[in-house]
């Protein structure tokens, strides 16, 4: 059976508590419909410390229903869905040390149908067993926005019971032990060392990573990562592979999409950026560069944490600078500032938004105000346009997408609404776990860190068949990108996406685009303005 351990703290800090009680939903809550319901734990087991310990979590119960296989769609199957997996040469190997105490000895092959298979002999790293793969998930579980930590430790569950439920791979089920990390960079960096040195996992799923980057490095040891903040992007960091968004990519996507793709005549803006959750406060530079290029005056570049509670005087001065869009929502605490905008009956005329937006449970805790607030993700709409935009599959559809619903449904019940279906930390984390899969079945032998990630770092556009396909080449990573743009819209109950068709869908940039804030750099840009400050 699949396990998972994590703990939780007994409250949130008075000061959160403080600055979200203006909203109209508390942050760590979930908000569906006009009805509230507290994220729940899961499998939660007390660590005797002060430090998050994980909870270990059956990976095969599905509801009420043990160890039922589920129906529709393949897990693991020989290639990526849709557009299968594409194996560039082996990147940067380099610096992923195969820890072989404990390991043991392999007992099943990798598949024969997969030609790019990796064969490393010895013993297997830590974590792998002759019964078991243990995956280590670091998730912010409760604090600002534990609703979140919840859809990433109930998607990589969702996906590795179903794997569990059709036999396991390599001879071997998955079992997850998870940590709270609180949505605090230095509370990651504590629990990453116990899962790792403690829990010996083989594998880890984090949050963000600039706090555990180097660690994870010195290690070897795999990390798949919603990647937001820059540093996971770095080639300093070569076993950190980013499935999701990077902030500056992201702002660099909006300057575009705002004024190329809808012709917005925007000429001003203001940027918000933060320190503290998400900290990405070294590069709002290069987030700079991504509007001036297009001809708009920066007029005002602002940090704003959730500890600072009130956006009042932040609102104020914005509206006061009489800006044509707000790039507003690069902060985790973006929510007060929209509530601090209704409460003045203002907004900027073009618009607001950025890319803390993809979730409606977190959008939503401003209620109506965030009426027409503009989103970015790099996945696919459910409720409508059912696993669409998806261009990267022949038929325009997201292969995976069934599979992905049927497995939440069955395996995570309580991130199965519509709203965390369709969220980015959702579909992102799932489709980390297929990752996590595919790289294990094809070590043809002794199943090792450093063979994992000579795979995964192989992969210079891998598609999973739900997000945007993504390289993880260490000098040239690149998230899952490009995003698409649509608009929350309020429905008399709740906020819903609008339809993404009128907005243009995934746009790739130009490479213009991409040199204008990283001069030369191209689609790695990425990677090169994270090493430019790290």
């Amino acid at each position: 059976m699949v396990k998972a351990v994590h703990e939780r703290p007994l409250g949130l800090y008075v000061v959160v508590l403080l600055a979200i009680s203006v909203l109209a939903t508390g942050c760590g809550s979930r908000v569906t419909g006009t009805s509230t319901q507290q994220a729940g734990a899961v499998g939660q087991r007390s660590s005797g410390d002060n430090a998050p310990s994980g909870d270990q979590q059956d990976l095969g119960a599905a509801g009420t229903d043990p160890g039922a296989a589920a129906t529709g769609g393949v897990a693991g199957s020989g290639s990526a869905a849709g557009g299968g997996t594409t194996a560039g040469a082996a990147a940067g190997a380099s610096g992923a040390k195969a820890a072989t105490s404990g390991g043991s000895k392999s007992t099943a092959s990798a598949d024969a149908s997969l030609p790019d298979s990796v064969k490393i002999s010895g013993p297997s790293s830590q974590g792998v067993s002759d019964s078991e793969i243990k995956v280590g998930v670091l998730a912010p579980l409760s604090g600002v926005a534990g609703f979140l930590g919840e859809n990433e430790l109930d998607a990589v569950k969702a996906y590795l019971s179903d794997v569990n439920a059709r036999g396991g791979v390599r001879g071997r089920k998955y079992r997850i032990i998870s940590a709270d990390t609180r949505f605090e960079p230095a509370t990651e960096a504590t629990a990453a060392r116990r899962l790792v040195e403690e829990e010996q996992v083989f594998f880890l799923v984090s949050t963000f990573s600039d706090s555990i980057g180097p660690y994870v490095t010195s290690k070897g040891i795999p990390n798949m990562t919603f990647g937001i903040v820059p540093p996971a992007f770095s080639s300093k960091y070569p076993t950190t592979y980013p499935i999701g968004l990077n902030t500056v990519d992201s702002i660099n996507q909006m300057a575009y999409l705002q004024t190329q793709v809808l012709k917005q005549p925007i000429k001003t803006t203001a940027i918000v950026y933060e320190t503290s959750n998400i900290p990405w406060g070294q590069w709002p530079d290069y987030a700079v560069k991504a509007w001036t290029q297009w001809g708009v005056d920066v007029k005002s570049v602002d940090r704003f944490n959730v500890s600072d509670g009130d956006c009042t005087s932040l609102v104020l001065k914005v509206r006061n600078l009489n800006i044509d869009y707000w790039q507003l929502a690069n902060s985790l605490g973006w929510p007060l500032c929209q509530q601090a905008m209704a409460r003045q009956n203002w907004a900027p005329k073009f618009g607001r938004g950025g890319p803390y937006t993809a979730d409606e449970h977190f959008v939503g805790q401003a209620g109506q105000a965030s009426d027409g607030v503009y989103a970015l993700t790099n996945g696919v709409q459910i409720a409508q346009n059912k696993g669409t935009p998806f261009p990267y599959d022949p038929s325009g559809v997201a292969p995976e997408v069934d599979h992905f619903v049927e497995t939440m449904k069955k395996y995570s019940p309580k991130s199965s609404d519509m709203g965390s279906l369709e969220n980015i930390w959702s579909q992102d984390f799932w489709s980390q776990g297929k990752l996590i899969n595919e790289s294990i079945r094809r070590q043809s032998d002794a199943i090792t860190w450093k063979g994992v990630n000579q795979w995964i770092q192989s992969q210079t556009a891998w598609n999973g068949g739900l997000v945007a396909p993504s390289s993880f080449k260490p000098t040239c990573k690149t998230g899952s990108s490009p995003v698409w743009m649509f608009q929350w819209k309020w429905d008399g109950q709740k906020l819903v996406q609008s339809d993404w068709k009128p907005y243009g869908g995934p746009q790739p940039m130009p490479t213009k685009a991409k040199d204008a804030v990283v001069p030369g750099a191209g689609d790695c840009y990425m990677t090169a303005m994270a090493d430019a400050k790290l």
